[in-house]
């Protein structure tokens, strides 16, 4: 990989304007730098330039370029983008660390990314933070002014590919933006022998998988290409007989020809190996008897179990469903041997679930808890975005179950032929939309209660104590009775959504939990001090700050448009209540500024509690003018009024 500073570049574009030598004072005086930085930069630019020939030469009369066509290249190259922030100073130096063929100048790398000796420190310190908090089995190691990273080179290509994936962001599917991370590596030759040997085999892989394969594989050309071989041993008769295998053989004996490597067997395995983490299955099945001869029963169980403590830890029983039981077990199966292989698979809609279906993406996280502590394998968030993909069918499954006719029970003391008159004309008006359970009498209302209707359709007026919508009308539904009908129709599973929102805004929020204008540097400063307030005024355990850092570190809980809603997976607090913070300013908190915080602390069995006020909030926070809304209140009163506000209110152009 090849990384040129924006003031390399301004020396080559010098140079090449002057055509003739030029003194090294008289660049750093133009550059504004020492004449040790051009030195430097000159020396990096020739180190970083692969080939014998030196881009800029050098003589008592000074630097000229020696090599005019490579320094076009370089100065064509869009690759010259410098860190500027932490974390994109990290993702730079773990490049760079894993790319080079040697140890790395702590000085030099100063003056290349335009930061001081001792930031470079601060931030090596920062990466090896971040190394063991995902689990990576790798540290960056300083040997007086030299750095270099260890580890197993299975584990830095599964680290790059994770690195590369990330840059690319939106562009995943783009192969030009991969080039600028490998040299002399056509990414399009890759790509056309990898899917002329999948077809070959009729292989079945998703162009989500294919991008992924694809980058996999050329970043291993890359690594043999530098004597950068496996260090780790993986079993060959597993494989040896498989489609994988075969397809893994073929390829790359046609990417020695092109690329002029030699594939040893354990890097053949390798890829035998990514191709089965990609492999698609297709899910024709109707029941899950007809897994069984598809994958393993252990797979089967391991479903079983985790669809059981949705049921124990949310009340949602999906035990049922077909579709996900089977979907789900196939998906789980991949994904282990993913796991296992230590084989990265990008997720191009992971921000648009978390954003958009937080509460499915909440219980895919914790689905892969427990899917952790069964099998002993850590989840990555993509992953966990996968498994939100199969919830979030199933929930859509759910939904048009639930989307059923209402219930209602009738009460006519008038007569039989009244009521049936009444229960043709229902049924003629409403037909699919209404439900009639029963006709009973004015005394039969212990049995209507019974029976938990929507509601109640009585012909003469009804007074009594129970808990269901009640609805007077006439025998001969006349078009008053319909309007009624009808809004009793329209407004039943929402209510009165201010009425609603406004009491449980006001049973959730508390005053002594609001906080605005602090300034803090991290999320771990915000955490630990809404947390503790928490645990003071007596809502939840001693280690609750422990428990929500446990869950940041699977999934970042912010959302983008400067929100933040940390809690933990479990649901152990003594008191359901939310805990708001206004920061005074944002701050970075996993890949999104944040300003507005809601901690979220539920006790166990109250989630359905907060349903329709953690469904407002949802809304809220997609909409960055209500945001700013919320953000801009004054005191505690003024936020209640502003987010109750929200449910009605038309925000303005900003």
């Amino acid at each position: 990989m090849v990384c040129f500073h924006p003031r390399q570049k301004t020396i080559l574009r010098y140079l090449m304007a002057k055509k003739d030598w030029v003194k090294c004072q008289e660049m750093a005086m133009i550059l504004g730098v020492s004449d040790r930085t051009v030195r430097n930069d000159i020396a990096n630019i020739n180190s970083l330039a692969k080939g014998d020939d030196k881009i800029i030469i050098s003589h008592r009369k000074g630097y000229r370029i020696n090599n005019p066509e490579k320094a076009k290249v370089i100065l064509n190259e869009d690759n010259s983008s410098i860190p500027d922030y932490p974390d994109a100073r990290i993702n730079f130096l773990l490049k760079k660390l894993i790319f080079e063929k040697k140890e790395l100048d702590i000085y030099q790398l100063a003056d290349e990314i335009m930061i001081s000796e001792s930031t470079v420190t601060s931030d090596l310190k920062r990466l090896n933070r971040t190394l063991k908090v995902y689990g990576r089995d790798l540290i960056v190691v300083r040997k007086s002014d030299k750095i270099f990273l260890k580890g197993s080179e299975k584990e830095k290509r599964s680290l790059l590919s994770e690195l590369l994936f990330n840059e690319t962001n939106h562009s995943f599917f783009n192969l030009s933006k991969y080039n600028k991370y490998f040299t002399d590596i056509d990414l399009n030759v890759i790509q056309r022998h990898l899917i002329e040997t999948v077809k070959k085999y009729d292989f079945l892989l998703n162009e989500m998988a294919l991008v992924n394969l694809l980058i996999h594989i050329a970043i291993t050309v890359e690594r043999i290409r530098d004597r950068n071989f496996l260090d780790i041993f993986l079993d060959f008769d597993k494989m040896v007989n498989t489609a994988e295998y075969e397809i893994a053989v073929e390829l790359c004996a046609e990417l020695e020809n092109e690329f002029r490597v030699r594939f040893p067997r354990e890097e053949v395995l390798y890829i035998s190996y990514l191709i089965l983490g990609r492999k698609k299955i297709k899910n024709t099945f109707i029941n899950r008897n007809e897994l069984k001869g598809v994958v393993e029963p252990y797979y089967i169980s391991l479903t079983g179990a985790l669809l059981d403590s949705l049921v124990a830890e949310y009340g949602l029983d999906f035990t049922h469903d077909d579709l996900l039981f089977t979907g789900m077990c196939l998906h789980i199966k991949i994904m282990h041997d993913r796991i296992k292989n230590r084989m990265f698979l990008r997720n191009l809609l992971l921000d648009d679930l978390k954003m958009r279906y937080p509460f499915i993406f909440e219980i895919a996280v914790f689905l892969s808890c427990e899917f952790s502590r069964l099998t002993g394998e850590k989840v990555k968030e993509d992953e966990i975005g996968f498994i939100a993909l199969h919830l979030g069918a199933a929930f859509e499954r759910h939904k048009g179950k639930q989307n059923c006719p209402k219930s209602v029970a009738i009460v006519c003391p008038t007569g039989h032929t009244t009521s049936h008159l009444l229960l043709s004309k229902i049924d003629s008006e409403y037909n699919g939309r209404i439900k009639i359970i029963g006709i009973f009498s004015f005394m039969e209302l212990g049995l209507i209660e019974e029976k938990h209707p929507d509601f109640i359709f009585a012909t003469v007026p009804l007074e009594h104590d129970l808990s269901i919508t009640t609805i007077t009308i006439s025998p001969f539904l006349d078009e008053k009775d319909r309007q009624l009908i009808n809004k009793a129709l329209n407004m039943h599973g929402s209510g009165d959504k201010e009425t609603m929102l406004r009491c449980e805004t006001e049973k959730f929020f508390k005053e002594e939990l609001f906080t605005k204008g602090l300034a803090f540097q991290n999320e771990f400063q915000v955490i630990d001090f809404m947390a503790n307030e928490l645990y003071d005024r007596g809502y939840v355990p001693e280690n609750y700050y422990e428990l929500v850092l446990e869950r940041e570190k699977i999934s970042s809980t912010s959302f983008g448009n400067l929100v933040a809603i940390p809690h933990p997976i479990i649901m152990n607090s003594y008191e359901t209540v939310i805990s708001t913070a206004i920061l005074d300013k944002p701050i970075w908190w996993g890949n999104h500024n944040v300003q507005l915080v809601l901690m979220f602390a539920i006790k166990a069995g109250d989630r359905r509690n907060l349903d329709y006020l953690y469904n407002h909030i949802v809304e809220a926070i997609d909409d960055p003018k209500k945001v700013k809304i919320l953000i801009e209140a004054r005191d505690f009163i003024d936020f209640k009024s502003r987010l109750i506000s929200l449910a009605t209110i038309k925000t303005p152009a900003l």
